[in-house]
């Protein structure tokens, strides 16, 4: 379901909120949580595009989530690439 919108590569919010709603009608819990945090990665830390997560965002909440990892490094790095 990846799309580009404004040259900037992710997933639609709509998609992710409709994956979220399903996600609470099947009463699975962790998968919800992961993509309420993911959309609100997205709405706090990247809103480059209305109604859109970008790739950055994914990333940030991948490396937070599995790793434990700081999301400050994927936002540094999104700044550098902004002003590259």
């Amino acid at each position: 379901m990846k799309q580009t919108q404004n040259d900037v590569v992710g997933l639609p919010r709509k998609y992710l909120e409709g994956k979220a709603r399903d996600m609470v009608d099947q009463e699975e819990w962790v998968p919800f949580a992961n993509i309420l945090a993911l959309l609100i990665f997205g709405v706090v830390l990247f809103p480059n595009v209305d109604g859109f997560v970008d790739l950055s965002v994914i990333d940030a909440f991948l490396a937070y989530h599995h790793s434990k990892e700081s999301p400050v490094v994927a936002i540094l790095a999104d700044l550098f690439d902004t002003f590259d």
